[in-house]
């Protein structure tokens, strides 16, 4: 409340609106494996020896090889914490006026840091003058840069201590503030963006030299992350029957050590010559004696652990790998919240926030019970404490989401400067659903003048206060069918495959999605048993259908929507008059027979507008999608089973981004039938005759909110049978009128 008196002192005062990234060089050189009998692996030495005569064979056959780069600095890159829903790329965006984003960096040695490297490129729309963003690093600011490159990304270093830095990962943050240079207000915060390039972002080291063990290991996985060559895979094949078991463990816990988007694995062989995909980051398995685990540098530069098996030994005989790749502090699933009280958005993670920004959307997510169902009139309330400065321009408004659904609109441009408290805001619960929901505010301030520059403003606009609460109400415990529940419980154990999925998933792709589901998880899912069934289109004949229709066309439309289906043309009319009697008799039979289609589609308009069927409503919604991979969850008998299919060609690493994205927001999968989007989001599908199921006993104190929400669910079906009621009803009436006014005569 304190934030909220400095900003109601603030609205008095006048206010106007108004070195090149790491690549490590792919020459395919690496440690060679023991012999099969157990002998110890070969010195470093060694190692080396046999690396240099194996560049000179490459160079005497006229293959390339690239020698270290002349200049022996070199960057430890950032890596975003939050998974974007896209896959590994070089880029990352900052859009809007303000923004603030969160990176890990991996460093070996703090001693050989010597500065911090920025990268950045942005709209030309960006006025340099006022635009600039900050550095932090482990909570202490680095340095300040403008943002003034626009034609390409330039770089800026900021002075770095050791001190500030630790052994290990280190966390960075970085904001940014951007002003338009012709325009003001929202639609000009639209075409403000600016873009880190994340390969050349980072820790300078003064050298490259003695980089090694866990945190160089880790920066060289940062590396590839951000140039997204991936990660090398060498000498899987060795493992045996084994194989599944120890990439399994290791790529999951390679995923849950860096945190992020996915990053692709691929697999080759131990010798190769150089290829386009260099590797800053490999792993490699040889047979040992022993099972353990070893970082060294390869030839080529590439941080390289090593894996040592005993062949036909699991991967649980090694218990350093808890050590080695210690798992990142995971986002917390959002907060599951309490109904039939006020609930403040203190308890689901929202603090006190002062909005700057002539557009901001702000979202704040909390979770009901996975029975939680209600689809009556029921209300839910929203008791918020807002304040704004006066004088703001006519058509500034704030507006409440639910679930992107708007349930409210504040103007803002009357009043202002005074702290408002609980101010009620009604809504349907039926906006509500279970699992998570977002609670979203939009802010809109015009430009004031909207043809010249915002005026420089550091002043905050708005305020919203964590002591505002959510009262939800009451709902039985009930399910209505939806994937999201058994989306949620998606774990690495749940990818399932058959003997049909290889034409449409390799071996890669399973490591890669397996890998990806290790971060997100319910505490719960292990009890939920769910399972992820990856398809091949030939075999979705294998699929529950569970009473809908969906057939193989409709994929194909959203998948492959650039293939055309043409109909036959119609033949045209015979022209010889020997003909004309038999086409005239066809004319007749056909008049005939359309009248009976006729009657036959009313029938069926009739019976689904009383009770709605989703095969046709299902099939013409794919058919407008565009998609990389569809989620397909129809029969509600099987709630913890999912089915997938991919378009072909599509990027795993895309998918799996999109699947770890979804996990932490209310943007994710739901209903029946959801598609993943070329842009990375998911559209979802909602059947709209699913039928709530009541999970507890039927009770004086439920039957009210159960019958209500059953009858919700379908309601022109049970109209319907009341009318039908009503008019037997009355046909009795009148048979008992007319039978007793006979009697009387």
């Amino acid at each position: 409340m304190a934030r909220f008196h400095s900003l109601m002192g603030a609205a008095g005062l006048a206010f106007v609106l108004a070195t090149p990234p790491l690549h490590a060089q792919d020459n395919g050189f690496i440690p060679l494996p023991p012999d099969q009998d157990g002998s110890p692996v070969i010195s470093e030495a060694e190692i080396d020896r046999l690396n240099s005569d194996r560049v000179e064979a490459e160079r005497h056959r006229g293959n390339f090889v690239e020698d270290l780069a002349v200049d022996p600095s070199i960057v430890s890159p950032l890596r975003p914490v939050a998974a974007r829903g896209r896959p590994a790329g070089s880029a990352i965006r900052f859009d809007g006026e303000r923004r603030t984003l969160d990176f890990a960096l991996f460093i070996p040695r703090p001693e050989e840091v010597r500065a911090m490297r920025v990268s950045t490129m942005s709209s030309i729309n960006v006025l340099p003058e006022r635009s600039h963003y900050r550095v932090y690093v482990n909570g202490a600011m680095v340095g300040e840069g403008r943002l003034e490159n626009f034609t390409g990304f330039g770089t800026l270093d900021f002075p770095l201590d050791g001190a500030q830095l630790r052994s290990g990962q280190n966390d960075v943050r970085i904001e940014l503030v951007q002003y338009h240079r012709i325009y003001c207000g929202p639609e000009a915060s639209f075409a403000l963006w600016s873009d880190i390039d994340l390969a050349n972002s980072g820790a300078v080291l003064a050298s490259a030299e003695g980089i090694s063990g866990q945190e160089g290991f880790m920066m060289g996985l940062a590396a590839a992350a951000a140039t997204g060559a991936g990660i090398e895979i060498r000498g899987a094949a060795g493992l045996g029957a084994q194989r599944e078991a120890w990439v399994s463990d290791i790529t999951q816990r390679i995923s849950g050590a860096l945190g992020g988007d996915p990053i692709p694995f691929r697999f080759t062989e131990y010798w190769s010559v150089q290829s386009n995909a260099r590797s800053a980051a490999r792993i490699t398995f040889l047979p040992s004696a022993a099972n353990r685990v070893s970082f060294r540098v390869a030839g080529d530069g590439a941080q390289v652990m090593v894996v040592e098996f005993v062949p036909g030994e699991p991967p649980r005989a090694l218990p350093e790998f808890d050590t080695a790749l210690p798992r990142l502090a995971e986002h917390a699933q959002p907060t599951l919240i309490g109904t039939e009280r006020p609930v403040p958005f203190s308890d689901f993670g929202f603090e006190t926030t002062e909005i700057y920004d002539h557009y901001t959307r702000i979202d704040t997510r909390f979770r009901l019970p996975d029975d939680y169902v209600v689809l009556t009139n029921e209300k839910a309330e929203i008791a918020l404490d807002y304040i704004f400065v006066p004088n703001l321009p006519e058509g500034s408004e704030l507006l409440l989401h639910i679930n992107d659904t708007n349930v409210r609109l504040l103007p803002l441009w009357r009043g202002g400067g005074e702290l408002i408290e609980q101010f009620p805001v009604r809504f349907e619960a039926r906006f509500l659903r279970a699992g998570i929901n977002t609670l979203s505010f939009e802010v809109l301030i015009p430009g004031n003048p909207p043809d010249l520059p915002c005026a420089f403003n550091d002043t905050p606009i708005l305020g919203l206060g964590e002591d505002s609460t959510l009262t939800v109400p009451f709902s039985p415990s009930m399910y209505l069918p939806d994937m999201q529940i058994a989306f949620a419980g998606l774990t690495p154990a749940s990818v399932v495959t058959n003997d049909m999925s290889q034409r449409a998933f390799d071996a890669d792709d399973v490591v890669t999605l397996r890998a990806a589901l290790t971060a997100g998880a319910r505490p719960e899912a292990a009890a939920l048993n769910t399972q992820l069934h990856l398809l091949a289109l030939d075999d979705l004949g294998t699929v529950p259908m569970g009473g809908y229709q969906l057939n193989r066309q409709a994929i194909d439309a959203a998948l492959m929507p650039d293939t055309t289906i043409t109909d036959f043309a119609p033949q045209t009319a015979p022209e010889h008059a020997l003909l004309r009697f038999r086409d005239q008799t066809e004319q007749n039979t056909a008049l005939l027979s359309r009248g009976w289609e006729w009657l036959q589609q009313g029938f069926w308009r009739t019976l689904e507008w009383l009770q709605p069927r989703s095969g046709l409503h299902l099939q013409t919604w794919l058919a407008e999608q565009d998609a990389q991979a569809i989620l397909i969850q129809l029969d509600p008998a099987r709630p913890n089973q999912l089915w997938m299919v991919r378009a072909p060609g599509s990027d795993v690493s895309a998918i799996a981004s999109g699947i770890v994205a979804a996990r932490t927001n209310a943007e994710g999968p739901r209903g029946q039938v959801s598609v993943l989007d070329r842009d990375g989001n998911w559209q979802s599908w909602i059947a709209p005759d699913r039928q709530p199921v009541l999970l507890e006993s039927l009770s004086l104190t439920n039957i009210r909110h159960v019958t209500g929400n059953i009858v919700s669910a379908m309601p022109i079906r049970y109209v319907a049978g009341l009318f039908f009621l009503a008019l037997v009803s009355a046909l009795f009436a009148l048979r008992l009128v007319i039978a007793t006014r006979e009697h009387k005569e």
